[in-house]
């Protein structure tokens, strides 16, 4: 019998395996072959030892519950202290400085818009986008366009009456050689009965 002195990708290629088949494949091999195995004839050694907490006396766990009960008590007096000085703030028109710089630009830009509108140059059209939204200005020869323009909203006009006789219903049909309008069956026929008299009168 020949040995194989193939490399084990070569193998792979041959045989055409998975990954996983590959990695069982290197498994066996390895365990077969002599491997150098770190022996420990008495045992593994023990575990490092964990850090045992120290056992406080009663004196000393009653000193750290009243220095921890201490420092909440004063975060609790600062937040308190901090939120009436912003109570107070609010109160005499005293925001914050972010706000006062957010107000001073927007009426800045504010400004430069109704500069810029009043500037405008004849048969032009200027639009802004801005944080606040996009803004259109027309110059006063082009006026504003008629999509603008509003007009007044017209309602359908009111449905005509039946034409049957005595009849103050509005009209649901329309007869189809006649057009005219009617209500009901009863109404169609007291149509084409006068109608018929007068064509026989």
């Amino acid at each position: 019998m020949k040995e194989s002195s193939d490399t084990p990708v070569e193998t792979k290629r041959e045989i055409g395996l998975t990954t996983r088949q590959w990695a069982l494949l290197l498994k066996k091999d390895s365990s077969t072959s002599s491997v150098d195995l770190i022996e420990f004839p008495s045992g593994l050694p023990p575990a490092p030892p964990q850090k045992q907490k120290q056992k406080l006396s009663e004196v000393e766990l009653q000193l750290k519950r009243a220095k921890a009960n201490q420092k909440r008590q004063m975060q609790h007096e600062k937040a308190a202290r901090e939120s009436e000085a912003e109570a107070i703030r609010k109160i005499r028109g005293q925001g914050s400085s972010r706000k006062k710089r957010e107000e001073k630009l927007k009426k800045k830009q504010e400004e430069l818009a109704q500069k810029a509108a009043k500037e405008l140059p004849p048969n032009t059209i200027r639009t802004v986008m801005g944080p606040s939204g996009t803004t259109v200005t027309f110059s006063h020869d082009i006026g504003l366009p008629s999509i603008f323009d509003s007009k007044p909203c017209s309602y359908p006009p009111p449905r005509e009456k039946c034409a049957g006789p005595s009849c103050e219903n509005t009209y649901k049909y329309r007869d189809s050689k006649t057009n005219v309008p009617l209500c009901s069956l009863k109404c169609y026929k007291a149509i084409h009965e006068t109608m018929q008299d007068e064509k026989a009168s």
